[in-house]
């Protein structure tokens, strides 16, 4: 089995397992350990015998459960080399999954850096975050399995937009829906408000093109595209370039989710909704992260 204490002692070998370094592992457990009482009071409301009696689990203490749901969105291995790891059979990492995803998800929540999943209230999103004057947009897409009733060789993913800020935090996070619809299309049914702010700035790609006639109230900033047969002059090019090297830190923030396999290995879980909540959870481990270093 696993051994946490051992884990423990070094940066380098919990950053590579969890995704976290050991101070902020520490930091996380009382808030999942509050988060985890929750649940079991919640899933057992007339339970008499006290919290930890009857059968013991395999995985006693909060941090090893902590540190195999972390370990499981960090490396996304299968329940067989889940089993093997913790010598156990394959339904039992299963049920461990669906247990402590959530509380997982509660424990983000509990520590506020959980993104937003509606922005059409802006008030409400600018009172969580009134220090943002610059808003960053982008897409990312996952790779899924291939349906087995369809005849397409191309690539089948899914896709989500980010919603960042200039210190790389995920400040909102959309549904999760098929990688076939383009980026704008996604922005538009996720109901994107038509006002911002005065002085909030929202810097796009050339995925929202539209978004500035559509939306003339809000201050955006796309890159120039190209003309049809033509290049862009010299100094078209050289704005562009700089409107990227600010842009980019939406890159990075995508980039810092992802460095968790199970939102960037192709999915594979059969659970409805569990491929939104890992990339909820990825992206509240980033946040919690970020909060940590800062």
């Amino acid at each position: 089995m696993l051994d946490v204490d051992f884990a423990l002692r070094s940066d380098r070998t919990m950053k590579a397992l969890t995704g976290l370094s050991r101070v902020e592992f520490q930091l996380l457990c009382p808030v999942f350990d509050q988060a985890l009482s929750k649940q079991i009071q919640s899933r057992r409301p007339d339970r008499q015998r006290k919290p930890g009696g009857g059968g013991k689990y395999r995985l006693g203490p909060v941090e090893a459960k902590l540190f195999f749901i972390l370990m499981y969105v960090k490396c996304y291995p299968t329940f067989d080399v889940a089993s093997v790891l913790y010598q156990v059979h394959r339904s039992r990492p299963h049920r461990w999954v669906q247990t402590w995803l959530p509380v997982l998800e509660q424990a983000l929540g509990y520590a506020v850096v959980l993104p937003e999943r509606r922005i059409d209230q802006v008030e409400s999103f600018f009172t969580r975050f009134p220090l943002v004057k610059d808003l960053f947009l982008d897409g990312t897409e996952r790779p899924i399995r291939r349906p087995q009733d369809t005849g397409r060789q191309k690539r089948h993913t899914h896709n989500n937009l980010l919603l960042t800020d200039a210190d790389r935090r995920v400040l909102a996070l959309s549904p999760t829906q098929p990688g076939a619809r383009h980026d704008y299309a996604l922005l538009k049914a996720w109901d994107f408000p038509p006002r911002l702010p005065p002085d909030v700035v929202c810097w796009t790609d050339l995925g929202f093109q539209g978004m500035k006639t559509d939306s003339p109230h809000l201050s955006i900033i796309q890159p120039k595209k190209k003309p049809k047969g033509r290049k862009l002059d010299a100094v078209d090019r050289f704005i562009n370039t700089q409107k990227s090297r600010i842009r980019i830190r939406v890159e990075h923030a995508i980039g810092g989710v992802k460095r968790l396999a199970a939102v960037a290995q192709p999915y594979r879980n059969h659970t409805p909704k569990m491929e939104d909540q890992l990339m909820l959870v990825a992206c509240g481990l980033w946040n919690f992260h970020l909060k940590c270093t800062n």
